[in-house]
């Protein structure tokens, strides 16, 4: 056997090895990596609804709304059939305080997606966590930063939530800034009813 053929013989082999390793290393952490998101996305909704301390999830069907997979987040718009799921936050006694959805906007860095929660009595935001990103690390980061998310607590659909207007822009992150403010001002509104309609609040 020449030995082209011999290296070519062996690449192959190590090349479906290595694939069929990769296989069952994604099979064997999938489970925990499923299980950590969940539980990141529990933490966030809790965190984004003061005074719950459980929740459930609420299916609706807003048109023209928002389509929302509970196993990537969020999906691409595109069809009108998928639900938008809505996290209805319950205190001790099981009354709701309010409701939580994701959204999402376009970052310095890619997709940015985030948990808002709204008060169930002022419909007003109660909280604004960061779930994904990949900003650049010490500029778009600081979009995590308790001092740039308070800013949207207590803002409502009658507000701008826009940068320069109410919102403060993160210095040398207006693109990230934008991105996070944009993704709570475009869907809070179709939350806002798809919550009123599901929930019959």
């Amino acid at each position: 056997m020449k030995e082209s053929v011999r290296m070519v013989v062996v690449l192959t082999v190590i090349a479906m090895a290595s694939g069929f390793i990769l296989a069952q290393v994604y099979h064997w952490t999938y489970p925990t990596i499923q299980r950590n998101r969940a539980q990141a996305l529990a933490g966030s909704i809790l965190a984004v609804l003061p005074g719950a301390v459980e929740f459930n999830v609420i299916e609706a069907h807003p048109a023209g709304g928002l389509e929302d997979d509970p196993t990537t987040l969020r999906s691409k718009p595109g069809s009108d059939s998928d639900p938008l799921l809505l996290y209805q936050g319950l205190d001790g006694n099981g009354n709701p305080v309010g409701f939580a959805f994701v959204s999402e906007g376009a970052g310095y860095g890619g997709i940015v997606k985030i948990m808002v929660g709204v008060g169930q009595t002022d419909r007003l935001i109660s909280g604004v966590a960061i779930l994904e990103h990949a900003e650049t690390p010490n500029l778009g980061s600081k979009i995590e930063d308790e001092s740039f998310r308070s800013q949207f607590v207590g803002k409502g659909i009658d507000d701008p939530i826009a940068l320069g207007q109410d919102i403060d822009k993160i210095s040398g992150a207006t693109v990230s800034s934008r991105a996070v403010a944009e993704a709570v001002s475009r869907d809070l509104g179709s939350a806002l009813q798809a919550y009123k309609e599901a929930a019959n609040q």
